[in-house]
């Protein structure tokens, strides 16, 4: 799921997102001084609607480029009767109070199951669709996990990210974030090389997000530099902390396995995630590991 998609979809159905308001599209990626509007409506008294999208969290440098872009439209447009709002996956409270309370600027969250539920309402296929050739190697990779882990030979743990903490969608969305550390706090005398780690995300969204391999047991080690750009505090990015390395090898981006569904079936009602949700380590039992494998290869649908 791109910002791309997010945009085309808000633009396309917007009585999805923004019920109510009756809103006339005007255009996508509007020319507005320097700056580009991803999205403008009209609604019936013929006032300006102009939205801005942001995949994932709403972080503190995209609400100061916020800022100064809606000193750019007012000058721009020379009236008052513009409304602008800015939607995100995941918007922190604290980080735009002032925003809406000084300037009216409107915060919507709207969760990645919206748009994923949105999408096939309306039969819309995201940009960034897994190409068929790549769903069959993440079937035969899922098998292969299925085998090690019948034969003992690997565990499964699930990785938990706080999404107001660590912009997890945006981090899994990148091309070349490959690879991972993630924080070891329970079973660092369980947790080995060869292991399988389910990345999961907590919040409104919560659930599986993603399937990695664990390359290492668990060290004293920093953050990759490519990874301390989703980090929202400097102290988390800075700290030599005990760790993992995960590798990527599925990602479900498009096509999470919630919350809500796993815990709906009877097998995966105790998981520890359940049981207590705080935390960063979760283990996963053979059991519950058959029925989460095969609504991947449900979603995989090769």
């Amino acid at each position: 799921m791109l910002e791309k998609d997010i945009e085309n979809l808000i633009a396309t159905h917007p009585e999805e997102f923004l019920p109510y308001r009756n809103l006339k599209l005007v255009g996508q990626q509007v020319r507005l001084g320097t700056y580009f509007a991803d999205i403008i409506f009209e609604d019936n008294k013929s006032k300006k609607i102009i939205i801005e999208v942001k995949r994932g969290i709403l972080s503190r440098e995209a609400v100061a480029q916020i800022m100064d872009y809606y000193g750019i439209i007012k000058i721009q447009e020379k009236t008052s009767d513009i409304k602008l709002i800015i939607v995100a996956n995941v918007i922190p409270k604290e980080r735009v109070i002032l925003l809406s309370e000084k300037l009216g600027i409107e915060f919507i969250e709207i969760p990645a199951s919206k748009i994923i539920s949105v999408a096939k309402d309306h039969s819309y296929s995201f940009l960034d669709e897994t190409k068929p050739e790549t769903k069959i190697q993440y079937k035969e990779h899922t098998q292969e996990i299925d085998k090690n882990i019948s034969f003992g030979k690997s565990d499964i743990w699930i990785f938990q990210a706080n999404p107001q903490r660590f912009d997890i969608l945006n981090a899994l969305a990148d091309d070349e974030m490959k690879e991972d550390v993630w924080l070891v706090v329970r079973y660092k005398d369980r947790i080995k090389k060869g292991d399988i780690g389910i990345v999961w995300m907590c919040g409104k969204d919560s659930g599986i997000y993603a399937l990695a391999e664990i390359m290492n047991s668990p060290e004293f080690m920093e953050e990759p530099e490519i990874s301390t750009k989703y980090w929202m505090s400097d102290e988390d990015k800075e700290q030599i902390r005990l760790r993992v390395k995960l590798k990527y090898t599925l990602k479900l981006l498009n096509n999470p396995i919630l919350r809500e569904e796993l815990k709906s079936i009877p097998e995966l009602k105790d998981m520890a995630i359940f049981r207590q949700p705080q935390g960063t380590n979760f283990p996963v039992t053979q059991d519950e590991w058959k029925v989460i494998s095969d609504l991947i290869k449900e979603r995989l649908n090769v």
